[in-house]
């Protein structure tokens, strides 16, 4: 059956089915009866009171998100946790997700924190567990929390729990699945036919050439004939057409969960088909997750759990983390808006009209350029439990995680790679495997007598991860291969006469290994007084024999003001608790051996010997550090918990400053050495900030209740020193984000955030008063004391009227590169989350919204789309149909200063730049957004309606994300972010479009 014709199908029913079953409910039913409990936290390694708690930790819970229907558990807790920021990089089926814990604090190594799953370590966990598997999130903030985490903990730890069974349980079966329909949002607006053929008819007769002015005429027609002709064209909206489509999504999953008076088992199940908006897009996912746990005695429990999954992410996408040779996006945006009417063939490829335009047809670019990426993800994990005494536990988890990587890419005939190898296809073939072991082992000790608990932990863990990759790149396939042959039939490709084909290129991981022990002290006096002391010593072998130990100690205190006599009576107090906490982290995610001089064998370095190739050896680029060191992490929190009117009002504050020193940095160095780069312990960053969650039962009566919870966090992020990463004295260096060549438009600067901008100020463009004409020679010169842009943005052409005008900022009366400066940062004043939940007998809803204000985005889209650069023939942005003018309405060219400046008197935007891309404050636009991220309807039927059926709850529910998002920006999205270094957040260049999603789905428990 059509996909189509099965989503409609089921929104129908849906539809119809709410409103009946509502009315056939005959009576009420009667709210539950809720029984208080203790709420547990894991801090790490072990599971503590949420009362006791002396640390700074966010939590998220199963029922928070158990209704959630998206596809992974980051987008279930984005906006859910205060201090901690998720992003999507773009809209992209599969797209990467960057998750930072109050700032991050690297500024060239990875910010992503540690994720632990079921107590073992697993990259990037939150992108690709299902939200149904989850018991519960934690997230350790500070370092007084993840020190006991040691060298992995600088960034904050993510603990996860999954889902397991219960003991003493009947088998449960539930269902959850879904369908539903992504669109997209908005599109980038360009010039229509008319207005594009009218900017071609200036480029090709403003200089008078007559080569170029026939040429117009040839490929586009006569003057007095463009009116009508172009104003009633057939358009070609190309963005529509390649990102236009309903891309259908289907999910599933199913999960077993029951237990025996010794035993407890839980099987997930998850399976996901999801379109993308783009053609050739999307996403795949198979999932099975089973868990089991057994009480062998009284004493002694066993348990184990297995997890594999299998994903696939289809299509090249828009961008790639290349430079402009890699957007794709442009050929949507820039080819010719219309069919027929010139003579370009819009839908064939022309490889004369590419060469002229550097463009594509998107479609038949998008049909040419294929990429497969399949992830396999494995993780098996036991535990033995055994109580030596009432007391004492002994416990032992290993773990084992396995992930492999395939990545398929194909680049057809019509793309600017085959036509660079003889106009035959290319196939490049990536494999990847990262294998990863874990034991931990740790005895815990606790006891109570009179007023006094106390709690130790001893323990003891190995890490050891190993792996290997390859790389094969065929050239000169035959012609009319598909991609499917070509990955399959490599050794069709034959060379041209002369050519050798690439060898293949494989590599082993270099193997790293940690070990570590680690201990912990919890004291609690009088259920008032908290104390809690920790410490952990790591050896790795990233570093060198003689720096390879970090310790890492840390503190906390709590106070308990509730439990004192002046307040423990009041009734309307529930808690308020003060918390205090430091610590020491480390950092040493660099790669193993850098500390020693290598040397990698590859026919990259070979030389010809008789008819084949001999590898040859090199060190590579980076020179070796014996002494480069941990990355040290020092944070202070001070915190407060407090909850009103029994449970109807709670929250939190916390405040916090985080130092890190010795950052390791991948440093450029002198040539002269003989490398490139050094791995550096070189400068310092600070993080400091306030967080406040607040939540609320604001009505909870029989038939209706409003629960409400609130979050918003602000991090302040500056680099305080750059060490021997900068020369000359300088306390700064310019950093590249890389979406042009050698464009050096971010500044890292001692006193400024991580992620700041460097360009120039758009100062508008050139007037009439800023020129001097001369009417003999019809020629326009700027004024003695004008500073001309022209070196900088107008390819050293000289200035004319309408020209972009830049500020010079040192008022040496001209425009250079002493006139960057800084343009503002992607650091967003505060930010946060709030949700809306409401019941009202049967029914519910929620409202769940994201926010953020006061960060910058980066458009480098809008530079590109109003820069002409090199090429003719090329759309352009929307603004460009207001620039300024050199034709009048019958298509002559006006030189008279007065009439030139009435033409242009209602115009505002500047003629496109002929020069390279530069950055200009123009592109930086305020990011802030509201976005109105999920809402959801559902409706269950009453507690035994069909129980005949065998069927024990059945909700049906409708669901609408990524509603709206209120914001001032005009790219596609303020949240993309498309690079990938931590110095060069928030540029959105060639991001995919995000959409808006509405599904309809079902839940049933048996």
């Amino acid at each position: 059956m059509d996909k189509k014709v099965q989503s409609v199908k089921w929104l129908y029913l849906t539809v119809f089915l709410l409103p009946v079953l509502a009315m056939a409910q005959e009576k009420e039913t009667r709210k539950e009866k809720e029984t208080k409990i203790d709420e547990v936290v894991l801090v790490g390694y072990s599971k503590v009171s949420k009362k006791d708690v002396t640390n700074a930790v966010g939590s998220v819970k199963a029922d928070e998100v158990k209704d959630m229907p998206v596809n992974s558990a980051a987008e279930a807790i984005q906006g859910r946790v205060a201090g901690v920021q998720i992003m999507a990089s773009e809209g992209s089926p599969g797209a990467e997700v960057e998750i930072k814990v109050r700032g991050g604090t690297s500024i060239t190594q990875s910010n992503a924190p540690l994720y632990i799953v079921d107590g073992i370590q697993m990259d990037n966990a939150l992108s690709i567990i299902s939200p149904k598997e989850i018991e519960s999130i934690e997230v350790l903030k500070d370092a007084a929390s993840t020190s006991i985490y040691g060298s992995r903990g600088a960034n904050g730890v993510v603990l996860i729990t999954t889902r397991g069974g219960r003991k003493k349980v009947g088998t449960t079966i539930n269902y959850n699945g879904y369908t539903g329909v992504r669109k997209i949002t908005n599109t980038l607006p360009v010039l229509d036919p008319y207005e594009f053929v009218m900017y071609q008819y200036e480029l090709y007769n403003k200089n008078g050439v007559a080569e170029d002015i026939t040429t117009f005429a040839t490929r586009y027609g006569n003057y007095n004939d463009l009116a009508n002709k172009y104003q009633n064209i057939k358009k070609r909206d190309w963005q529509d057409e390649l990102f236009g489509k309903e891309a259908f999504n289907f999910t599933h999953n199913l999960s077993l969960t029951g237990g025996s008076d010794k035993s407890a088992f839980a099987l997930t199940l998850n399976h996901v088909e999801e379109d993308g908006i783009m053609l050739n897009s999307g996403f795949r996912r198979s999932m099975a997750n089973f868990k089991y746990d057994y009480d062998i005695s009284k004493k002694l429990k066993v348990g184990f759990n297995a997890r594999y999954s299998r994903q696939l992410i289809s299509g090249a996408g828009t961008s790639a983390t290349g430079s402009q040779g890699t957007n794709r996006l442009r050929n949507a945006v820039r080819y010719q808006p219309f069919e027929g009417g010139s003579n370009v063939p819009v839908d064939d490829f022309d490889p004369n009209y590419a060469t002229l335009t550097n463009l594509v047809n998107p479609l038949i670019l998008n049909d040419n350029e294929v990429k497969d990426a399949r992830t396999n993800d494995l993780l098996l994990n036991g535990y033995i439990n055994y109580n030596i005494t009432k007391d004492l536990t002994f416990r032992s988890v290993i773990g084992y995680v396995q992930k492999d990587n395939s990545v398929n890419q194909f680049w057809g005939t019509v793309t600017s790679d085959a036509r660079a190898n003889n106009n035959q296809p290319i196939v490049q073939l990536t494999r990847s495997q990262t294998r990863r072991i874990t034991n931990t082992n740790t005895l815990n000790y606790t006891k109570k007598f009179g007023n006094h608990k106390v709690d130790f932990l001893l323990g003891e863990e190995t890490v050891q991860t190993d792996g290997e990759t390859s790389s094969t790149y065929t050239k000169w396939l035959p012609s009319s291969i598909m991609p499917n042959e070509a990955f399959s039939n490599i050794q069709s490709a034959i060379p041209p006469s002369g050519m050798i084909q690439d060898a293949p290129k494989t590599a082993a991981l270099p193997p790293d290994r940690l070990l570590s022990f680690f201990a912990r002290a919890n004291y609690i006096y009088d259920n008032k007084y908290i104390v809690t002391a920790s410490m952990r010593a790591d050896a790795s072998n990233v570093f060198g024999p003689g720096n390879r130990w970090g310790t890492f100690p840390a503190v906390s205190v709590a106070w308990k003001l509730k439990e004192e006599n002046f307040l423990k009576n009041k009734e309307w107090l529930d808690e308020l608790k003060l918390r205090f906490g430091y610590g020491l982290a480390g950092n040493n995610r660099i790669p193993a051996y850098l500390y020693d001089t290598f040397f990698t064998t590859s026919t990259d370095y070979g030389y010809t010997f008789g008819s084949g190739v001999t590898p040859g050896a090199t060190t590579g680029n980076t020179l070796a550090n014996k002494n480069v060191t941990w990355e040290a992490t020092v944070s202070k929190n001070l915190g407060l918990d407090f909850g009103f009117f029994n449970g109807r009002l709670y929250g939190s504050i916390d405040g916090y400053i985080t130092d890190t020193k010795d950052l390791l940095i991948l440093a450029k160095i002198p040539q002269t050495s003989g490398y490139e780069y050094q791995y550096q312990n070189s400068g310092k960053t600070q993080n400091k900030g306030l967080e406040f969650t607040l939540g609320g039962i604001i009505v909870n009566k029989e038939n209706f209740t409003w629960k409400t919870d609130f979050n918003i966090s602000t991090n302040k992020n500056i680099i305080k020193s750059l060490g021997a990463n900068v020369s000359g004295g300088n306390d700064y260096y310019l950093v590249a984000s890389g979406w042009v060549n050698n464009l050096y438009d971010f500044i890292a600067k001692v006193g400024n955030p991580v992620g700041t901008y460097y360009g120039y100020v758009t100062e508008g463009r050139y007037e009439i008063n800023d020129f001097d004409f001369n009417p003999t020679t019809q020629a326009y010169t700027l004024k003695t004391g004008v500073p001309s842009s022209s070196a900088v943005a107008n390819g050293s052409k000289p200035i004319q009227p309408g020209d972009l005008k830049l500020r010079d900022l040192n008022g040496d009366g001209q425009i250079t590169t002493a006139d960057q400066t800084e343009l503002g940062s992607a650091q967003p004043k505060f930010y946060g989350g709030f949700n809306q939940t409401f019941r009202y007998r049967n029914w519910d809803m929620s409202l769940f919204f994201n926010f953020s204000v006061g960060n910058k985005v980066y458009n480098a889209n809008k530079i590109e789309f109003t820069t002409q650069y090199l090429y003719r023939d090329n759309n352009m942005a929307a603004e460009v149909a207001d620039r300024w003018k050199w034709f009048d309405n019958n298509g002559v060219k006006v030189t008279d200063p007065t009439a030139l400046a009435a033409l242009n008197a209602n115009t505002t935007m500047w003629t496109p730049p002929q020069g390279s891309y530069i950055l200009h404050s123009y592109a930086i636009e305020d990011g802030s957004f509201l976005r109105l991220n999920n809402v959801t309807i559902g409706y269950t039927l009453p507690k035994g309606s069909l129980e005949m059926l065998g069927i024990k709850n059945f909700r049906l529910y409708a669901t609408v994300n990524n509603l709206f998002t209120i914001t001032g920006y005009k790219g596609y999205d303020p949240e993309a972010s498309t690079r990938k270094n931590p110095l060069t957040p928030g540029v959105d260049y060639a991001a995919y479009p995000r959409s808006r999603f509405i599904l309809t789905g079902v839940d049933l428990t048996f």
